[in-house]
Parts: C-alpha cells; structure tokens; sequence
C-alpha cells in the first residue's frame, strides 16, 4: 500500500499560513490529497507506458481513485484485477500450422519474445487470446497472462522496470505544491 503522510508541524504551518481561517484547513488538505490521488494515477499510467508494452485503456481502467473528505482526510489509488491475457499488450500472431513462427508479445518494452515451450510447441493467437497446446493432442490448451496490473503498478512505483526511480518522491512534492497552491487560493 501507497501512503503519505503530513505531519504535525506541516499541519500547524497550514495552519498558521491560513491565520483567521484555521478552520477552512480540512477543505485545503482534502483538495490538496485528491489532486494529488489525481496526479500519482497520472504519472503511474506514464511510466507504465514506459515500462511496458500494455495499452492504456486496459491499465487505467483497474486503478481507481477514492477521494478523500473533510472528515476522512485520506484519498487512494486502488489497482485491482486479475493477471491480463497478452491480447492487451504488443503481440504478434503465429502461424504455427504452416510452419511458421510462433506467436510472439512483448509485455516489458524491449522486442518481441518467440512463446515456444520447451517440449516444442508454438503459441498461437485465436478468439483473442494467446494460448499454445499442452502437449500433442489438440486439448488441452493453455491461455497466457502476463502479470495483473496490482503488481505492475507496484514494479513501477518501487522504479524497477527500467524506470528512472521510484514514484514516492515525485509524488510526495507533488502533494507539498498543492498544499501550497490551495492555500494560496484561499489567501488570496
């Protein structure tokens, strides 16, 4: 799980930098979380962009955002869902019957893989799926996955995957500018 935290001393600045209006504090902060739940979502689909091949319709649509209140002053981003089908990320079909290649995908960016197993047989791209048979009879077959998005998103996050560095720092200025942004509007 993501969190941040603003302590006491940054909560008495706030407050302090408000002055008469101490009680509109609540509303500052939450504006400030949620804008900031906005922006980490944002920037974790663009490093996910950068990171893999997945396309951006089936990534966005497992992270959702639960805003915060003023009385629960605490927003998150939830992924959820379960491993995709590498239909949804750079794949190439095989043509396997006519001694061809197999199927290829490309879940990290970096080229496209061949998906042959070790006993021979090659992947093959039918009713939007990837799969390859589990042996020589013609059932059963196998569907692949790659990982599911929860686990992308924290690969991503930690700043694995190539990626330049974590997200916790990025993130974390991002929620000081709001604050100071919210307060500002407020002020005047």
């Amino acid at each position: 799980m993501i969190t941040y935290e603003v302590n006491r001393a940054e909560l008495e600045l706030v407050e302090k930098k408000l002055g008469d209006m101490k009680s509109k504090a609540p509303q500052v902060f939450k504006n400030a979380v949620n804008k900031t739940a906005r922006q980490a979502r944002k920037r974790i689909a663009q490093s996910a962009k950068g990171a893999y091949t997945v396309k951006q319709v089936g990534f966005n649509s497992h992270m959702k955002i639960k805003n915060a209140s003023t009385g629960n002053l605490t927003a998150s981003v939830d992924a959820d869902g379960k491993p995709l089908t590498l239909i949804r990320f750079k794949n190439r079909a095989g043509r396997p019957k006519k001694g061809g290649a197999a199927a290829a995908a490309d879940i990290v960016n970096g080229g496209l893989k061949q998906l042959v197993s070790s006993q021979g047989g090659k992947a093959f791209k039918r009713n939007g799926l990837v799969m390859q048979r589990e042996g020589k009879d013609r059932l059963p077959v196998k569907v692949f996955h790659s990982n599911s998005v929860p686990k992308m998103v924290e690969k991503i996050y930690q700043g694995e995957r190539g990626m330049a560095g974590a997200l916790k720092e990025p993130i974390q200025s991002d929620l000081r500018k709001n604050l100071e942004a919210e307060i500002k509007k407020i002020v005047g």
